[in-house]
């Protein structure tokens, strides 16, 4: 302990070099609240680095897909394989390294005691101040690529597109149904009662008669073709009487744990009543969903070819007052027969359509909007307000595109500011896509790896 005396000289020394000593802690605190500022502004830098990245992957994601598709499409319009790949992860990493400091060399007159070292030494105040902040930001990102070459995505995509993808298409409103029906649907055919062909429209370019086609497609969306879904009865037993019914309760008991089972009885004239183990299975199918539409493209369809059995109630002789014809033309109704493609297909297609409008003599395939046609029936015949399906520029450099990729030593791109339907194309080319990516079809383990 120091005498009461001694400590209260120094408190009186501190006052006494107030100006000096409260100079220096002054310039300390400084020192440091500045340094705490600049970490604190190198650590937002660091967030924000990390936003841009994560900005940036989506950015390169879309262009990834959209590079994929057309690629495929071009390698499609030289008869060349597709191939396909997906990224399935991606992961990133990042780390973030800080050190603040702050060096001094202060001068005071008697360095060994407290009053002395807080006295300056001369003047002026020779003491000096470094501050030093350093920060380290390290990010990345890990991601594998995989090949979509193997059994399970090429049966999927060598399929034929079912209805029900079809009606999932739809359902998306990317865009009128003139331009998915023309990206899928292969062939449209007639078919009398006896099963015998009596018109067939094919979806390819190259035909003289390709117009026939689109005329078809454009007449069947304007007598609103659609899909629906209805219950098919599936068979999963003989018939049997009430007694072998009894006997075989608790063996059926597991098959009604499946959804829509349920044992139906079967009326027949002169005969005991059995009864059938059936499973009722909803069933996506393609029909026309204007029952007043009973002649299309010069035919009288089937009751079968409506939506809903729109025109089930109608007799032949009421069809036939419809339609203006007499009874007997309308007793062997014609049966619609609408094939779908495969993904593999579309790529085709799109592909014929490149070829078409980079040849010596450019051809380009239009497309008109189906809303506008079912608002105007008129309008089927007025190639007017088609547009371009898809257009894609071959080594024209000074167009801004939406996607460009080279192959072979051209510059394939897809222009940003056509008038046409290429970007509706790429959207449901790229939901097909998907929709083809069947459970085992992107490997567990990547092909590629990529750091």
């Amino acid at each position: 302990m120091l005498p009461e005396s001694q400590a209260t000289v120094w408190r009186k020394s501190d006052y006494q070099h107030d100006d000096s000593g409260l100079n220096v802690f002054n310039k300390l605190s400084i020192a440091l609240l500045a340094s705490m500022f600049a970490l604190t502004g190198c650590t937002s830098t660091g967030s924000s680095s990390f936003r841009d990245m994560s900005s940036a992957y989506r950015d390169v994601l879309e262009s990834y897909a959209n590079d994929n598709i057309l690629l495929n499409v071009v390698r499609s319009s030289q008869s060349m394989p597709v191939s396909f790949l997906d990224m399935p992860n991606v992961v990133g990493t990042g780390n973030v390294g800080a050190n603040a400091g702050l060096n001094a060399n202060i001068y005071g007159a008697s360095p060994s005691s407290l009053n002395g070292f807080l006295s300056p030494y001369g003047t002026p105040f020779t003491s000096s101040y470094a501050p030093s902040v350093s920060m380290s930001v390290n990010t990345g990102f890990n991601f594998t690529q995989s090949s979509l070459d193997n059994s399970a995505f090429m049966t999927s995509f060598l399929s034929d597109i079912r209805p029900e993808v079809l009606s999932n298409l739809t359902n998306n409103q990317v865009g009128p149904k003139s331009i998915l029906y023309s990206l899928v649907v292969d062939t449209i055919e007639l078919r009398n009662s006896d099963n015998v062909i009596v018109s067939k429209f094919f979806n390819n370019p190259y035909m003289p008669d390709y117009e026939m086609f689109q005329q078809a497609l454009y007449t069947l969306l304007q007598a609103g073709l659609s899909t629906e879904i209805v219950m098919q009865k599936l068979v999963m037993s003989a018939p049997m009487d009430a007694d072998t019914l009894n006997k075989n309760m608790p063996a059926l008991v597991a098959a009604f744990a499946q959804p829509g089972t349920m044992i139906v009885p079967i009326h027949k004239k002169g005969a005991k009543d059995t009864f059938q183990l059936v499973r009722m299975v909803p069933t996506t199918r393609m029909c026309l969903n204007k029952q007043d539409e009973l002649a299309v493209l010069g035919h009288n369809f089937d009751d079968s070819a409506f939506c809903n059995s729109d025109a089930a109630g109608l007799d032949p002789a009421a069809r036939a007052v419809a339609a203006g014809k007499d009874k007997l033309a309308v007793d062997r109704h014609s049966r619609l027969m609408i094939k779908l493609r495969s993904t593999r297909n579309v790529f085709d297609y799109l592909g014929t359509l490149v070829s078409l409008q980079n040849a010596s003599e450019p051809r380009m395939i239009k497309v008109m909007n189906s809303d506008l046609i079912e608002r105007n029936p008129a309008l089927i015949k007025d190639n007017a307000t088609a547009l371009p399906l898809f257009v894609v520029e071959k080594n024209q450099h000074w167009t801004k595109s939406l996607v460009t990729i080279d192959y072979h030593g051209d510059a394939y791109s897809i222009p940003a500011e056509s008038n046409s339907y290429s970007k509706q194309v790429l959207t449901l080319v790229s939901q097909l896509l998907t929709l083809n990516k069947v459970p085992g079809s992107i490997p567990a383990s990547p092909a590629v790896l990529i750091k």
